[in-house]
């Protein structure tokens, strides 16, 4: 890859990836052996995480289709191995996130894919780019149940940050592009055409109604959670990047170096006076 030329997205949004297209690699190995390795590499690198999974529901039958968008992905990496989370020094402990979904997204099998983003204090903390395990009727139960899959994961760091002494007044907030998902999560009657998915429902209208959750509307152009449920094009890509938390870190790398040349000038001064 020390030739290749970058690419400013890791995944092309112009051919979807389907499971028998292509034929079968000769060798398997190298295809699961990378995608493994960049399974690890997601957990900081959100802007990768779709990608990831997507290309994580071909290792049992990788194919000559596959194996290019996985080096596109290399190719990415290799443009932007200086890009980072941005953390930010913050007063607020207010818990917050965007949950997304793309529905039927799967040409396979038309199930859909959750995607969501959790925010400490205005820093990304915790995000998800996973397959729905059912196909969802409609666009609202499948964003619906990312919202119940957002609202597991901030119990779960609420409980974490309440052990570790970190508390907060203002109660969590998922932001959904979807109006009929935020009704429903704020609306006390089930309705008969969400029956299927009674768990869901009962679970983050509990904590609604407890006042430890609240279900707001965002426009699809503010949703940040795009960026984990589709292969998206260069200016919107490289804007939810932005937006996420991950930006290039070269320019506090290169601070970091001229600090420590300045402080090591300092220091011989020093000795030699």
């Amino acid at each position: 890859m020390d030739g290749a030329k970058d690419v400013t997205t890791p995944m092309a949004t112009s051919t979807p990836l389907i499971l028998s297209d292509g034929s079968p690699l000769t060798d398997a190995t190298t295809f699961r052996q990378l995608v493994g390795g960049l399974q690890y590499l997601s957990l900081t690198h959100p802007d990768i995480s779709f990608t990831v999974n997507k290309l994580s529901q071909f290792m049992h039958r990788p194919t000559e289709s596959h194996w290019h968008p996985l080096k596109c992905l290399l190719r990415y990496l290799k443009g932007t191995i200086f890009h980072r989370i941005l953390f930010r020094r913050s007063a607020s402990s207010r818990l917050y996130a965007f949950s997304d979904d793309d529905w039927a997204g799967d040409r396979d099998d038309c199930k859909s894919t959750t995607g969501y983003v959790i925010y400490l204090g205005g820093n990304l903390i915790s995000w998800s780019s996973r397959k729905q395990r059912s196909v969802a009727r409609s666009s609202t139960e499948a964003e619906y149940r990312a919202i119940a899959s957002t609202t597991a994961e901030l119990a779960w760091l609420q409980s974490l940050l309440h052990e570790l002494g970190v508390s907060s007044m203002d109660k969590p907030t998922i932001s959904c592009d979807n109006i009929g998902a935020t009704f429903y999560s704020v609306n006390p009657v089930l309705h008969s055409r969400m029956k299927h998915i009674e768990l869901d429902f009962q679970f983050v209208r509990d904590r609604v109604n407890r006042g430890l959750l609240q279900v707001s509307h965002v426009s699809t152009q503010d949703q940040l959670a795009d960026v984990l449920t589709k292969a998206l094009p260069r200016p919107r890509f490289q804007l939810l990047r932005s937006k996420i938390g991950v930006s290039d870190g070269t320019t506090v790398l290169r601070g970091r170096k001229r600090e420590s040349s300045s402080q090591h000038i300092d220091c011989l001064s020093t000795s030699l006076s």
